[in-house]
């Protein structure tokens, strides 16, 4: 080699090479070249199986997760597979583990029953348990004398996941929510079905907003707002309209929140909180439209700037406001009271009051709300509204590898509940929350998702999956449990 450096070669797969004096050809051989193909496929060869080369050094990896799934079905047995931590270079009989423990806690702390078995290998463990109890379960799993300890936690739910829908709605072109009347008309948006395969009935504008209170239907369109009446049989029969806004002026925006009765109609604008009357001697009224103060913080995702919600005798408005320092934003709500004459006027001398946290649904009554409650938690705060003020019912602590997807399409919908999922993962269970009277708890229940890729729209008394197969339909589910 020029210039006499000792440096030795190296073949095509990147693998010393011998110089030409180890080579020791014979007397009299010859040393014939490999054909081109021959040497690019024997290069190839060594590369993608590393063949001829040393390998490289072990490298150790952390821990895989304990559990694919968390959340799990109450009364449910279940069989975990636990993996111990061990070192991947060493397989020598010294570094498995030679036995396993376990303890399972429910949401009181006690005891539940549990055995873990020692797999095969010694480097994993079956784990058999069944939760009897809904909320966050706590397990503890020891490997000895190596496999370290595991401990992770999971939340037993009620499990509706194989419920059967009540209707398919296949002959609407786009469903923006779903509800039923009393005497069993189906609403999608402001199309109403006698049945679900029947051509719909119009109500209104397309996307306009549809309300339902029993057998009253009412639809506010951007300068109309309509009553109907559900009869029992055939199109549901016009009782009454007025103009939208009351005053003939057009309105600064929509209405996007609204809350009624047979009898009573409330919408809030962006500036103003509008309420109308119906009674058979007077036909339908406005009765007042009061000035709200404007919102800078949009409520939801679908930048909704206010909320709109029944405390007893009172009307809350609830929007987001700058909250002092450390938090920078908090829940405020302004209660309204009718007066002589029927209109909303703001309660003298109660002011507005907050609360903490960013607002993810919203239910008859009920305000859910997200806040963080640590580093590496979540929590799902309940609020009610009876008393006139916004009181805390319960809380649900969740670790930070769940999700809370706010309630959407509330501009149409009026109603929506969070739906929590697992942080990460193709496909997903879906839960919503519910408020237990028996426990005083906030519990989670598992709801149909077939291809668990697309959360469900979940409303006041329903929730729909929409699907594709060729042509649109929506699959409405009844919701398991209401306020």
């Amino acid at each position: 080699m020029e210039g006499g450096e000792d440096v030795q070669a190296e073949d095509e797969a990147g693998c010393p090479r011998a110089t030409p004096g180890q080579v020791e050809a014979g007397r009299g051989a010859r040393v014939r070249q490999a054909p081109q193909v021959l040497r690019l496929l024997t290069v190839l060869l060594a590369v993608g199986t590393g063949v001829g080369c040393p390998m490289g050094p072990c490298e150790e990896h952390g821990p895989s997760p304990l559990f694919n799934d968390a959340m799990v079905g109450v009364g449910q047995p279940q069989a975990l597979t636990v993996h111990g931590v061990f070192s991947r270079c060493d397989s020598s009989q010294e570094d498995r583990a030679q036995s396993v423990s376990v303890e399972v806690r429910d949401p009181q702390n006690r005891v539940v029953p549990a055995t873990a078995q020692l797999a095969v290998h010694g480097r994993s463990a079956i784990v058999r348990f069944t939760p009897e109890q809904t909320g966050r379960h706590h397990l503890v799993v020891a490997f000895s004398p190596v496999g370290s300890i595991r401990q992770s936690s999971l939340y037993a739910v009620e499990d509706h996941s194989a419920q059967a829908p009540l209707a398919d709605l296949s002959t609407v072109l786009e469903c923006r929510g779903v509800d039923r009347t009393s005497s069993g008309t189906w609403l999608c948006g402001s199309q109403a079905l006698r049945t679900p395969d029947q051509e719909p009935q119009p109500l209104g504008d397309y996307f306009a907003p549809a309300v339902v209170a029993g057998d009253v239907v009412w639809v506010t369109e951007a300068a109309r707002v309509r009553r109907y009446v559900d009869l029992g049989n055939g199109p549901l029969a016009t009782s009454a309209d007025a103009p939208f806004p009351a005053t003939g002026a057009p309105a600064d925006a929509p209405p996007h929140a609204r809350l009624a009765t047979a009898t009573e109609l409330l919408l809030l604008d962006e500036t103003h909180l509008h309420r109308y009357a119906f009674s058979e001697e007077e036909g339908l009224r406005a009765t007042g439209s009061p000035p709200v103060p404007p919102s800078r913080l949009a409520t939801f995702s679908d930048d909704i700037p206010s909320l709109l919600m029944r405390a007893g005798e009172r009307l809350l408005v609830v929007r987001i406001a700058d909250a002092p320092a450390p938090a920078t934003m908090a829940i405020e709500a302004c209660p309204y009271q009718l007066d002589a004459a029927g209109a909303p006027q703001p309660v003298p001398g109660e002011p507005c009051h907050s609360v903490p946290g960013l607002p993810v649904g919203h239910e008859e009554g009920v305000l859910w709300v997200r806040a963080a409650s640590g580093p590496q938690s979540l929590a799902l705060l309940r609020y009610s509204a009876a008393s006139g003020r916004l009181r805390l019912d319960g809380v649900m602590e969740m670790t930070s590898s769940f999700h809370f997807q706010g309630a959407e399409r509330l501009r149409t919908t009026g109603f929506g509940v969070p739906v929590v999922s697992p942080a990460t993962g193709s496909s997903r269970p879906y839960a919503v929350p519910r408020w237990s009277a028996e426990t005083g708890t906030v519990v989670l229940e598992l709801l149909p998702s077939p291809d668990g890729r697309r959360p469900p729209f979940v409303g006041r008394r329903y929730f729909h999956l929409e699907h594709w197969n060729i042509l649109y339909g929506v699959k409405v589910y009844a919701r398991p449990s209401t306020p």
